[in-house]
């Protein structure tokens, strides 16, 4: 999975054709998931992430004796987004500070997720090992500016993370964030859904999926093409 920053130059192998209309006027283009400050996230990137997250919660479950959950690709790629989103946002507020992470402790983070990475499929180690890491370094560089707002370079971790989100949330107001409203809609730090598509809900069915978390009633009506297998 690749961010795309600006300057860099990207060769797209496809490029839907339907999307252009959705998205005229707006900084995103077709294939784009949404833009950050710049920074651009791809559908394709979003999906991989979306795959590996889906794999992780099935294999855990089945780690824990548990019976198989059944989880939307639809909520797996919100999720993905909102993930995906939060963590550009903490590198750019970071790198906005002179912040870095901390590699030995990035390393710790990332150790301690090993077994979890070692459950799951090959196709789906290096997606989700990504995801962990810029995770972990979001949330570590998240960790220092807050104790840089608290005053204290010995502040607890949770006391200091929530001084670090603070500061990040009211940063981030000055940064355009544009999601492809297939995802939802991304409002006050949070991706908002209000449909599974472009279009607008009818259906009793159709309102309920359009719940972030629509509940495992609903997801077990979908068919196996819509759930993660």
């Amino acid at each position: 999975m690749t961010r795309v920053r600006p300057g860099r130059t990207v060769r797209l192998s496809v490029l839907v054709a339907g999307a252009a209309l959705a998205l005229t006027g707006c900084g995103l283009h077709p294939g784009d998931a949404a833009v950050v400050g710049g920074t651009t996230i791809s559908g394709g990137e979003v999906d991989d992430a979306a795959a590996a997250l889906c794999s992780a919660n099935i294999t855990g479950a089945k780690a824990n004796g548990q019976p198989k959950p059944d989880l939307a690709t639809r909520g797996a790629r919100q999720a993905a987004v909102q993930l995906l989103i939060d963590s550009e946002l903490s590198h750019q507020f970071a790198e906005s500070r002179g912040v870095s992470p901390d590699r030995a402790k990035v390393s710790s983070a990332i150790a301690q997720q090993k077994q979890t990475v070692d459950l799951l499929p090959a196709a789906h180690k290096e997606d989700f090992s990504e995801i962990l890491r810029n995770y972990a370094e979001g949330q570590l560089m998240l960790i220092e500016i807050g104790k840089q707002e608290l005053g204290d370079p010995n502040a607890a971790d949770d006391k200091a993370l929530a001084a670090g989100t603070k500061a990040r949330t009211k940063w981030a107001k000055q940064v355009d964030v544009e999601v492809d409203p297939r995802y939802g809609d991304w409002s006050q730090g949070s991706l908002h859904t209000a449909s599974g598509s472009l279009s607008v809900p009818v259906s009793d069915r159709a309102a309920t999926g359009a719940n972030m978390e629509p509940g495992a009633g609903w997801v077990a009506g979908l068919p196996s093409s819509q759930k993660c297998s």
